[in-house]
């Protein structure tokens, strides 16, 4: 379990009010949400929570200098006469916010994606993301800048160039990979020492995550890195291929709201109600069995053939402006193993709506895919740091 921060709950109520309708506000709220969830407080509430009516203009002055501001009510004392009225207030000034009733049945769990997604601000705020390499060429739609990733998320790009690194061949391979992977092959030693240079990267660099350009290793020294990225997600380091920043930075985001790191995987084919994805990195937590082919582009190095354990997930992106996120559910059908596609391989089941944006609006190639239904906790989040769900 993550550990988070409390929301931070102002009550307002009319003026003047007794000292008695503020401890009936806060009974009300603890048959709500649990105490371990949110905390009172006078000044830069995340929530305002109106007990009475009359209590407009009290909310209005508690926001002023907020961004964001949710607003909660209840069905008596006019609570909902005097949240309406300042989100209508809000709106009008392009204030962002959210009204929710604290009655309502998924409360709770409104309550929990909104904590989770302070902490995720939390979380991500200074996190040290390297990019080793360049953004491999292709990606054309995945380039995320310096300034973007520091003004939406917080999180610092930190570039280091392939001659700023030892040459692999100089690393000591790695013990943990050598338990992890074995050592029955060449091959396998020469991805360890691989694994090594990644680690050593991060530690010098003070890395929270890292993305590479991986396709220099492969075209000059026949090596690849994937078997080391599968493995540092798996130690909960986030970690992606070519250099795409928008799939490690949504890779960040995944792991700072759910604690989980998702598998980052090309789009191979869209149909009306299925589509396929495929990738050489999934790290071995997230499949039934594997085996450790040879990289799908160059035939070189090695790779990870596994069979993805989850039968439902949630497939996510942003764009590189990070405005906008796709979302979607996806029901895994068939695990093929085609030649044709990256070793690791799903065939999934999708809403037709969102097969047709993937074909219509795709926001780029690479998607990620966690196990399990986090559509509301992201798509929650991403709205909350300014992305808009397509």
């Amino acid at each position: 379990m993550i550990e988070v921060r409390k929301i931070k709950v102002k009550m307002v109520a009319h003026k003047g009010a007794p000292d008695s309708v503020f401890e009936k506000g806060e009974k009300l709220l603890a048959q709500a949400v649990s105490d371990e969830h949110i905390e009172f407080v006078e000044a830069d509430p995340d929530v305002i929570f109106f007990v009475t009516g009359g209590s407009e203009r009290s909310a209005a002055e508690t926001a002023a200098k907020r961004h964001w501001v949710g607003l909660w009510a209840h069905e008596s004392d006019n609570s909902y006469a005097s949240a309406i009225e300042t989100k209508a207030y809000f709106n009008q000034h392009n204030k962002d916010c959210f009204l929710w009733d604290i009655g309502d049945t998924n409360f709770k769990e409104l309550a929990l994606n909104l904590q989770m997604t302070l902490q995720a601000k939390r979380s991500l705020k200074n996190r040290q993301l390297g990019l080793l390499g360049d953004v491999s060429e292709w990606l054309l739609a995945s380039d995320i800048s310096d300034v973007t990733l520091k003004d939406r998320f917080g999180i610092d790009l930190v570039p280091i160039s392939w001659d700023a690194v030892p040459l692999y061949k100089t690393c000591d391979p790695s013990p943990e990979f050598d338990e992890q992977f074995g050592t029955a092959n060449p091959k396998l030693n020469e991805a360890s020492q691989v694994h090594g240079l990644l680690q050593k990267t991060i530690r010098d660099n003070a890395l929270d995550a890292i993305t590479i350009e991986c396709f220099p290793l492969v075209k000059e020294y026949g090596v690849t890195a994937c078997l080391s990225l599968s493995l540092l997600n798996d130690l909960d380091i986030p970690a992606g291929c070519e250099g795409d920043l928008t799939a490690i930075t949504g890779m960040m985001f995944a792991q700072a709201l759910t604690g989980k790191i998702p598998w980052m995987a090309n789009t191979n084919k869209i149909g009306r109600d299925t589509a396929k994805f495929a990738h050489c990195t999934v790290p071995l937590s997230q499949v039934k069995k594997y085996t450790v082919p040879t990289h799908f582009e160059t035939n070189e190095g090695t790779a990870i053939q596994g069979e993805l354990s989850a039968e439902v997930l949630t497939v996510f992106r942003f764009d590189a402006l990070l405005e906008k996120m796709f979302v979607s559910l996806a029901q895994v059908i068939n695990r093929p193993k085609s030649e044709k596609a990256c070793r690791t391989q799903i065939e999934v089941q999708m809403p037709t709506a969102d097969l047709l944006k993937l074909k219509t609006q795709p926001l780029g190639n690479h998607h990620l895919f966690l196990a399990g239904d986090h559509r509301e906790r992201l798509s929650f989040a991403a709205q909350w740091f300014g992305i808009s769900i397509l």
